[in-house]
């Protein structure tokens, strides 16, 4: 294998890889997650609540959800303005119609459907059938991608995700009997709410890879809790407030004590990352790899159980965590080659559709993504080297560091895997650009690039 070669491989495993260490990261802070979101219901003033009656055991839900979600976005909005990328939201958020719409789409399912949902599992038959309801979202999410926008989803990959699935259920069957066994009257909201956490995951995370692959993982994920906030707390809050007899209010105002606080901001500060680190994986490895991968959030909540609670595990989960981490290994060891592009579309768009700009437009109100890939709608046949993409990022945007030359090279990797856009040629750098004997790629946007595009209001 010469320079060349060795470098193109090097650059592809490593860019698969970053989906994988993604979607890991994602299943430990959702593990962690489940530490202070069980610890509130035991903190005032949840606590002293009746939750056996039905209308104040949703309330509470309510609340805890609300409470959740406020938490996440603080921590989100600390974290853009740590990586600069503030005015990064702002740009994306105006294309509301085309682009952000998606992911206030996505909070429906994400926030009241699937974590409301998983709150009312809990409730009504218990964490067990909770969390096992929560491991079939990959199957979900996996299929509509595959069927929506032409995922590439393997045979290698499809054992992958069921075993890892059938892994999470080793963990967590010999408990669900006896937990079914004791459930209330009401156990059909409990079922229902299971049903709406498993297609709440899966669907969120396919509409929310349909919007990713034109816009920052970062930013996407921000737009999607500032929608579950307005949602909750501009009309779904008040609803229950009308509609209950329970005073949400007053308990609201309640769970605004020190020891509610602090584990309100430790379950925002897991739950912001977890989702944050899940939607980074979605335009490297797919939704369906991604979520698969996510779902070891289970065998993450029983370690963390055991390290702060000192509750040992069972047996079942030892031979649980073989089997993920069989599913893992699966999956991780396909070819990277097959997974460096994670879409085969169809091409029903000719990229010669594009119409050229004569000089007369900067793009100065595009987001990165939407910009990066204008300028190669532009550029047409020609294409343009990774550098020359570099520079006029730099020069739109004042950017000027080693951080932005990382930030314009997963740009164009999550791009390229979407199969927005196609690689014309390499090179490699002499020192001058990413670091010497680095792989330098020329991109041209493809006819899928220029459907999406089309779709999103960027042409």
């Amino acid at each position: 294998m010469n320079r060349m070669e060795r470098a193109r491989a090097l650059h592809r495993t490593r860019s698969v890889r970053w989906g994988y260490i993604w979607a890991m990261w994602c299943a430990v802070f959702w593990g962690a997650w489940y530490l202070p979101g069980a610890a509130l219901w035991e903190t005032e003033p949840f606590v002293r609540l009746d939750i056996s009656n039905v209308d104040t055991f949703l309330v509470a839900a309510i609340v805890i959800t609300t409470m959740n979600a406020v938490g996440s976005l603080i921590f989100l909005l600390l974290w853009l303005g740590v990586l600069d990328k503030l005015g990064e939201l702002v740009r994306t958020f105006r294309r509301f119609r085309k682009i952000s719409v998606w992911f206030f789409l996505a909070a429906i399912f994400g926030g009241p459907g699937a974590l409301f949902g998983s709150y009312l599992a809990i409730g009504y038959v218990g964490p067990i059938f909770a969390a096992v309801a929560t491991l079939l979202y990959p199957i979900i999410g996996a299929t509509m991608a595959r069927l929506w926008y032409n995922e590439k989803i393997t045979f290698r990959a499809a054992m992958g995700i069921l075993i890892i699935v059938v892994g999470g259920l080793a963990i967590f069957l010999p408990g669900l009997t006896s937990e079914t066994a004791n459930a209330t009257e009401m156990v059909w909201i409990g079922y229902f709410g299971g049903v709406m956490a498993a297609v709440g995951w899966g669907v969120e995370g396919a509409v929310a890879g349909r919007a990713l692959d034109i816009t920052d993982p970062d930013v996407g994920i921000t737009i999607r809790f500032a929608a579950e906030v307005i949602y909750w707390v501009a009309m779904l809050v008040p609803f229950a407030a009308f509609y209950f007899d329970t005073p949400v209010m007053e308990i609201a105002v309640a769970s605004l004590n020190p020891k509610a606080l602090m584990w309100f901001a430790l379950a925002g500060l897991t739950f912001s990352f977890c989702y944050v680190t899940w939607y980074k994986s979605f335009p490297l490895i797919g939704v369906g790899r991604g979520q698969a991968i996510g779902a070891l959030h289970a065998v993450f909540a029983v370690i963390f159980i055991a390290i702060f609670a000192l509750r040992l595990p069972e047996w079942n989960f030892v031979i649980g965590l073989v089997l993920t981490i069989g599913g893992v290994w699966v999956m991780a060891s396909e070819s990277t080659e097959v997974v460096e592009v994670v879409r085969v579309p169809a091409h029903g768009m000719d990229r010669d559709a594009a119409p050229q700009n004569h000089g007369g437009d900067d793009y100065s109100h595009l987001h990165m993504k939407g910009f990066v890939l204008r300028i190669l709608a532009d550029a047409a046949e020609r294409g343009l080297w990774d550098h020359e993409i570099m520079q006029e990022v730099f020069r739109r945007y004042g950017r000027d560091s080693k951080y932005w030359k990382g930030e314009v090279r997963a740009t164009l990797t999550d791009l390229y895997s979407g199969a927005l856009i196609e690689e014309l040629e390499d090179d490699l750098d002499d020192g001058r650009h990413f670091g010497k004997d680095k792989i330098l790629m020329k991109f041209r946007i493809s006819p899928f690039g220029v459907e999406r595009m089309s779709e999103t209001g960027l042409l």
